[in-house]
Formats: C-alpha cells, structure tokens, sequence
C-alpha cells in the first residue's frame, strides 16, 4: 500500500498542474494526482472504520489518511458551469463526483491550496469587492443588477458576467468577455432578464496579475507590443502579448495579503489595474492559470507552489 503524502485533484489536461508534478517528483515526494474526468476509471472509497480515503488506479493501491497526508492541491471548481445537454445517467455521475469532490474536506487536518469551501466562497465576485474594500483595497465604482445603475454619471462603462458564463452549441463551449459600453448603449441595454455587474470603465489603464502564493505576491504588467491594453486583455491575441513583471506598493501588497487571510486562500491570481499611480482592485481567482506566466516570465510559481505544500501546516 503506497501512502500518500500529497494528494493533487485535477483534470487531464491542466498544464499547470502538470509543472506542479513534475517537481513534486524531482523533490521525490509521495502524491497521488487524482483527475476529474478520469474518477469512473479507479476504485475509490473511505472508510469510516480508519478514517482513510483508499484509491485505486490500474493495478496500484492508494492510501491517504491525515496521519501521512500533508497537503492538498485542489485544481478543481466547485461550480458546475457547463450547459451542455447530458442524458440522465451522465447529470448523475457528474453532480456524485462533485459531491465527492467537495466532500474531501473530510480531509481537514491537512494543508489545503485551496480549500474548497473558501473557494467556493472566494469565487462570488460580489463578495470580493466588498472584502476587498473591507481590507483597503480600491475598487472601481460597481453596480450589480439587472436593471440600470444607480451610478454617477459616465461617458463609457465596463459589464460583465456575475460568474463565468459557459455556453454550449453545436458541439462548441464559449464564454463571455468584459465589454465596453457607451452610456447611450446602457441606457438602451435590456437587463432584466438577467444580473450583471456594471463598472465604471478606468480610462489609461495598465492591467496587472498579481500571482499570491502564501505569503509571496508575484506580479507583472501585461502589454501588447510594449503598449497597455484598452478594454479586455483576454481578447488580445497570446502572439501579441507581453509580461513583465513588476513591483507593487508595500501597503497594496499588505492589503492583498490581507484579502487572502480574510478569504482563506493560500493561493489565487488577483487582477488589478493601475491607472494614474492608483491601484484598483478587480477581482481574484482561487483556482486561476499560472502556468503561462512561468513559461513566459520564468517566475517559478511551480516551486512555491510547492515549497508551501511542503511547509508545515500551521
């Protein structure tokens, strides 16, 4: 029976937790990378007579209980976004696994980046910016709803999803990105069939991700051929895209590190921007990419990713 030291929940195809698997093995550390889609495929069951989680894939056994156990990387959403039409038998087995899923907490004496439930927590936009605001981070000034905003008066304003939308039609997943609005447009704008959040639109902005990894913030710009960024990065083509990292302000990074203590995160990239020397808050992912800002920057967010795994639990 294998022990298992650290326990990594996934998906196949996660480059991001692939980098944090190869230097758990490089470091020669015990873990187990369990993935999403695969969980049909191996034996799983927990024991309440030991307390001990018991895995089996291929012909290789698992044990994982909390007196070998030391961290968990959880790569995992605890939303269920997807639209697509599933038959019965299929909507079954997915809600079970993510009812699996999120009952790992079960594991509780262990480190966890992150635990599901402050993820879970962390990931409600409207409740980010109001923690955001309570540790002293600026915001832009925002309206959720779905009618029109009770807002001072803009020329241009920014609106986007309250959760990541998916969509699913004829074979393909879409999501939405932030828009860009004229106010003339918003007044004409239909919203009542739906929430959204209404932004004002920060004019001259330098877009910043900001990678927190325990006590560590790694930040950098991100430009277009050496230039900022009007309106959303995301649609900006990868070829034309540049990261270079930067330093903040001490009191910003006490307030993000702050933001992560309150919300109970160990890991997230926070999104900012910066706009005539002032710093706004935009949101922060608690399960958001990384792994191209080490394949672009050389940061390693891999090795202290897991360097905080390793250290022990407080």
């Amino acid at each position: 029976m294998n022990n298992v030291e650290y326990l990594i929940v996934s998906s196949t195809l996660d480059y991001s937790t692939d980098m944090i698997c190869l230097e758990l093995h490089k470091r020669g550390l015990r873990y187990l990378r369990i993935n999403r889609d695969r969980f049909s495929t191996y034996q799983i069951g927990y024991s309440y007579s030991d307390s001990t989680l018991k895995i089996k894939v291929e012909d290789r056994n698992y044990n994982i209980s909390e007196s070998s156990l030391k961290a968990i990387y959880f790569r995992a959403p605890c939303f269920i976004r997807s639209h697509k039409n599933y038959t019965i038998e299929e909507q079954l087995e997915r809600s079970q696994w993510n009812a699996f899923i999120r009952n790992l907490i079960v594991l509780e004496n262990v480190k966890w980046i992150n635990n599901p439930v402050n993820t879970y927590k962390a990931e409600n936009k409207m409740y980010q910016l109001k923690i955001a605001k309570k540790v002293g981070l600026c915001i832009p000034e925002t309206f959720v709803g779905n009618h029109h905003p009770n807002m001072s008066p803009k020329d241009t304003y920014i609106v986007k999803a309250l959760d990541t939308p998916l969509f699913y039609s004829d074979g393909n997943e879409s999501f939405t990105y932030t828009t860009v609005i004229s106010d003339k447009e918003l007044e004409r704008a239909e919203l009542q069939q739906a929430p959204v959040i209404i932004q004002e639109y920060i004019l001259d902005k330098l877009d910043i991700r900001a990678t927190v990894v325990g006590q560590n913030i790694f930040p950098v710009g991100i430009y277009s051929n050496g230039a900022p960024i009007s309106g959303d990065w995301r649609t900006t083509k990868k070829e034309n895209l540049d990261y270079v990292p930067l330093e903040l302000p001490e009191e910003l990074n006490r307030n993000l590190l702050a933001l992560m203590k309150y919300l109970g995160l160990e890991f997230g990239g926070v999104d900012l921007i910066k706009s005539n020397n002032k710093y706004y808050f935009i949101e922060v992912n608690p399960t958001g990419e990384w792994g191209w800002l080490v394949k672009n920057t050389g940061i390693m967010i891999d090795r202290m990713i897991v360097d905080e795994m390793a250290a022990r639990k407080d």
